[in-house]
């Protein structure tokens, strides 16, 4: 993704494959096989938990999955310490989600987790072409119990990679981002891909990076084309542009190389489903709820779980010679899906139009209920010039985006950052959802 000359491509395809992501290379039938066993191990241990006690039944295949019943956010949070299947004294770290769609949910993680969760972000990792000797600038949050940060370090570790745990700020600013990686050779930036949008203005040259490994947004569209942030920064940096997508109640990540279209799934830590709005399969590359199984997690296991995600699964073998299933980019959640005079549309969409205006320097999207079955969205704008011209081509766009009329607000960066942090102070967000919840 984005841009790369055939020089570093060469550089990627003689990186080593970890030993933990040879399964990614087997024929279909030999890792489908592995996966059905440990399916049924980790069905076994799940009923430890009161959460599925008495509620499923024993399987053996892939294909008994969907017979048992799905788990969604709200089950857990109401179960509690009822979906642990670990005694306290086995958990070795706490770790929470965001609390992006409401409050955050506990996690416990075992010791053996912990090697499940290093396993986990090492293919990842080496997915993207690092290796033994690397470096990795993570710039994501590594406090607040986010398992993200917690999860990158681990996985470079047993890659005998070096960290720097730099944290969201040198990500945000141009010229710290600068300064930070010139103390290292070629090193893999991980962040925020919008964090990054800041250096798209800076005049001095950007930092010579190896690849910029991005989470939490999108950098592809449904089509698995590299959307506009991707082709703006992979211009700009001159570096891949690569993908992550993972959840904390899962702890299993998704991830594509340079080569890719698409996170691969790690079969031995996953089992992955699409479902459509019945609760049935999606067919192939078509766009449905994501719902993951983790295999051979001791302090919470999940059986089907509901990430609320919307994406697409690919099944035909992926040019980068991996056999196992590939996820497309995160389209929408399912609460946040926006329904304005008729017309539905996700925050991603809205999200997406400001990241390609240049004169656009912060933004965030509010969505409120303006009356049962239609939404009312307001724009948070921030820009690098107030112009009149400026702001009335940005209300012509909206219009023709959202197919009516919007209110926009132009205010500043910090206006917008403080507004984030009231509301979310956990992770700051480009969509603020004040809408009643669901019933």
């Amino acid at each position: 993704m984005g841009t790369s000359s055939r020089r570093k491509n060469s550089r990627f395809t003689r990186v080593p494959v970890c030993p933990d992501g040879a399964g990614l290379f087997w024929r279909p039938a030999r890792w489908q096989e592995l996966q059905q066993r440990l399916l049924a191990r980790h069905i076994a241990y799940a009923s430890r938990s009161s959460l599925y006690a008495g509620r499923i039944r024993k399987t053996s295949t892939r294909a008994d999955l969907a017979a048992l019943p799905t788990t969604s956010r709200d089950e857990l949070m109401q179960a509690g310490q009822r979906a642990y299947a670990c005694k306290p004294e086995a958990v070795r770290e706490w770790v929470t989600t965001s609390g992006t769609t409401g409050q955050p949910l506990r996690v416990p993680l075992t010791a053996a987790d912990l090697n499940r969760l290093a396993i986990n972000e090492a293919v990842a990792l080496n997915l993207a072409g690092i290796k033994a000797g690397d470096t990795l600038l993570i710039a994501v949050a590594f406090d607040r119990m986010f398992v993200a940060g917690l999860a990158y370090w681990l996985g470079a570790q047993r890659l005998g990679a070096s960290c720097v745990r730099a944290g969201p700020f040198y990500a945000g600013d141009a010229s710290a981002l600068l300064a930070l990686a010139a103390d290292y050779h070629r090193p893999f930036l991980l962040t925020v891909p919008s964090l990054l949008t800041s250096s798209l203005a800076a005049t001095a040259p950007p930092p010579e990076l190896s690849a910029i490994i991005t989470i939490a947004e999108p950098v592809r569209r449904a089509d698995l084309s590299p959307n506009v942030l991707a082709t703006r920064l992979g211009e700009h940096f001159h570096a891949p542009i690569l993908s992550t997508c993972a959840g904390t109640e899962t702890c299993t990540t998704f991830a594509e190389g340079p080569q890719c279209q698409g996170g691969h799934l790690n079969p031995r830590l996953a089992v992955v489903e699409i479902l459509d709005e019945a609760g049935r399969p999606a067919p192939n590359g078509v766009i449905g709820e994501v719902v993951v199984t983790p295999l051979g997690v001791e302090g919470m296991p999940l059986l089907r779980f509901r990430t609320g995600d919307l994406a697409a699964l690919y099944t035909e073998p992926c040019i980068c010679g991996r056999t196992t299933p590939r996820l497309g980019p995160i389209v929408g959640r399912m609460q946040q899906r926006l329904k304005v005079r008729g017309v539905s549309l996700f925050p991603g969409t809205i999200s997406e139009w400001l990241q390609t205006s240049a004169d656009v320097a912060e933004f965030l999207v509010v969505a409120q209920q303006d009356f049962d079955l239609s939404d009312r969205i307001t724009l948070h704008v921030a820009l690098h010039r107030s112009r009149e011209n400026i702001r009335h081509r940005l209300r012509e766009q909206a219009r023709t985006i959202l197919r009516s009329p919007v209110q926009i607000v132009f205010t500043s960066p910090q206006a917008i950052r403080n507004l984030q942090r009231q509301t979310n102070p956990r992770k700051p967000s480009r969509f603020l959802d004040l809408r009643p919840p669901r019933v």
